[in-house]
């Protein structure tokens, strides 16, 4: 075996997924979650099948590189495909999740000269959802151009729906940063089966798909600071900023490691070129509306806002908050105060050298985040498990580079 991962590692990682997809397929509580496990628990089986008789054959990482490919095809797009195709024929909030439809939403709303944050959304595709949810454009303003394609079309076509432009831009990115990571094929391929192949990136492709951009821009701004490019990464880690709140766990710690190609600290250098994308951005709608700004982007996804948050996945924060709902408040602050402290006691406890390091600490804050938080989705998941994994194939690397080994 040429590699510490196989094609015998494909089985187990495909196989588990057609067994995950069938749970989803027949407990999860969302229908779009039901009809995508249905859909791709055949394609992750084969592949698990494939995977095994490739195995046999001692199949290189060319070869595992097309399965591969074949499964994000299988499991990713075709259930996309399908669901752009149904909501194009049915109502249009049955074959979305709230998050692509709140960004089509939004973007048209600002075409239509109203503040995004500010406007609400009762009527039209989003009339069946929770209250919060017709009234909260949770996101930073980066998220508005993925819907822009939806609001410039007046027929809603398929592929103007926010999810084609979700899946085109991570694909597009993600393109971009293997080809300038310095890294073995067998490092950058359980990238792409994290990122886009197995459920914690093509569930959210079918369905929602806004966090894959995210970790997609992440990924590349480790790239970059891999190649000691401090200013271009604080650029793309800016964009990925721009778009939600979770990216900003980790640019504390990205910062931190930035470093240029005579290996010295480039934090200033980092940190400006973030601001300079963040700042443009986000304060012309901070300008126009303050309080809906706030309200929006950082008291509702808190559950602290007028509105309770929609998002329903079962945390530690969350029950604690359903066991005394009258404290709700004084509940959130301290959860978001114990997530503050250990985000502050891994800053104290030598800062991050590598950005290996960065995306370990960055994976422990929004695991506690993720624990903690009063409202949070499942899908959030696959923050830490992409940055762990990240971390990890960096620390493999760091090593290999080190002792002369091979990785």
């Amino acid at each position: 075996m040429t590699s510490r991962r196989s094609a015998a590692f494909d089985t187990t990682l495909y196989a588990l997924s057609a067994l995950l997809a069938l749970w989803i397929a027949k407990i999860d509580s969302i229908p779009i979650h039901r009809e995508w496990g249905r859909l791709a628990a055949g394609p992750y089986a084969a592949g698990a099948v494939v995977a095994v008789l490739m195995a046999a054959r001692r199949a290189g990482v060319r070869a595992r590189t097309w399965l591969a490919l074949g499964v994000v095809v299988g499991c990713a797009l075709l259930p996309l495909s399908l669901e752009l195709a149904w909501r194009a024929r049915t109502n249009p909030g049955l074959h979305a999740h709230a998050e692509v439809i709140i960004t089509e939403e939004a973007a048209k709303a600002l075409l239509d000269g109203r503040h995004p944050y500010a406007a609400t959304y009762i009527e039209g595709p989003l009339a069946a959802r929770p209250l919060g949810t017709r009234t909260h454009f949770p996101y930073l303003p980066g998220m508005l151009v993925f819907g822009v394609p939806r609001a410039l079309a007046d027929d809603g076509a398929p592929l103007t729906d926010a999810r084609v432009a979700f899946a085109l831009g991570t694909l597009a990115v993600t393109v971009v940063a293997l080809r300038l990571w310095r890294a073995p094929p067998v490092d950058r391929l359980l990238v792409v089966q994290i990122l886009v192949a197995l459920p914690t990136g093509a569930l959210l492709m079918a369905t929602g798909g806004d966090d894959l951009p995210v970790l997609a821009l992440l990924f590349l701004a480790v790239v970059l600071l891999d190649r000691k490019a401090p200013g271009w990464s604080g650029a793309v880690a800016g964009a990925a900023a721009a778009l939600k709140q979770t990216a900003w766990i980790a640019l504390p710690f990205l910062l931190l490691s930035a470093r240029d190609k005579s290996d010295r600290p480039a934090r200033a250098r980092f940190g400006l070129a973030t601001l300079c994308v963040v700042i443009p951005v986000v304060l012309p709608f901070v300008i126009w509306e303050l309080s809906d700004f706030v309200e929006d982007v950082i008291l509702f996804p808190l559950g602290l806002g007028q509105q309770p948050s929609a998002a329903g996945g079962t945390t530690l924060g969350s029950l604690l908050i359903r066991a005394f709902p009258g404290a709700r408040d004084a509940l959130t602050v301290i959860l978001m105060a114990l997530v503050v402290a250990v985000a502050i006691t891994l800053f104290m406890v030598r800062s991050p050298a590598k950005p290996s390091q960065a995306l370990c600490r960055a994976g422990i804050v929004m695991t506690v985040a993720l624990v903690l938080a009063p409202a949070a989705r499942l899908g959030y998941a696959v923050y830490p498990i992409e940055l762990f994994t990240l971390a990890w194939l960096l620390s493999s690397r760091e090593t290999s580079e080190r002792t002369g080994s091979p990785g």
